[in-house]
């Protein structure tokens, strides 16, 4: 299962929990994953047209997904997932 991490705050999404493990094929099922057990991942991951939040940043191994396929861009078991603030990755 892939590893995935929430920076600072964002450990809040996940009822303060450093780090989940998910079994997805791809980023945008990982979400979907995530927020059927913490609602508030899907709410604050995406903005209100559905799209990656321009105030997050996912990171895949230390890639950024924006660079790689964006939310479509696929996981393996044993990746690493970072999802963070914007204004936190610099």
């Amino acid at each position: 299962m892939a590893i995935v991490l929430f920076a600072g705050e964002l450990r809040k999404l996940v009822n303060g929990r450093d780090e989940v493990r998910i079994s997805a094929g791809d980023i945008q099922a990982c979400i979907n994953i995530l927020a059927k057990t913490y609602p508030r991942v899907k709410k604050t991951v995406y903005d209100k047209n559905g799209e990656l939040s321009d105030s997050i940043n996912i990171y895949i191994n230390g890639d950024n997904i924006r660079g790689l396929n964006g939310i479509s861009s696929t996981l393996r078991e044993t990746d690493e997932v970072n999802i963070m603030s914007g204004f936190a990755a610099g």
